[in-house]
């Protein structure tokens, strides 16, 4: 045995992790895509879900929903 090896455990862990999802990560990078407009969404969620509350409809939260993620600031800036 090596001296350490408790120590390369975790290390030894990673690799294998990596090496039983490898074809995953590589198409990954391949492929370019990202989950950035998931997280974007989930920053609108967020943000309605922090001014909704209090309410207790669902049919506010929706709202305060379409009200973040729509352009209306843009439609009142062009008039």
């Amino acid at each position: 045995m090596v001296k350490g090896e408790k120590i390369l455990a975790p290390v030894r862990r990673a690799l294998n992790t990596i090496e039983k999802h490898r074809e995953s990560i590589e198409s990954r990078w391949i492929s370019g895509h990202s989950n950035a407009r998931i997280e974007a969404l989930n920053g609108i969620f967020q943000a309605a879900k922090a001014r909704a509350r209090g309410f207790r409809q669902d049919e506010t939260f929706i709202s305060m929903i379409y009200l973040l993620a729509s352009p209306v600031q843009d439609i009142l800036k062009s008039t």
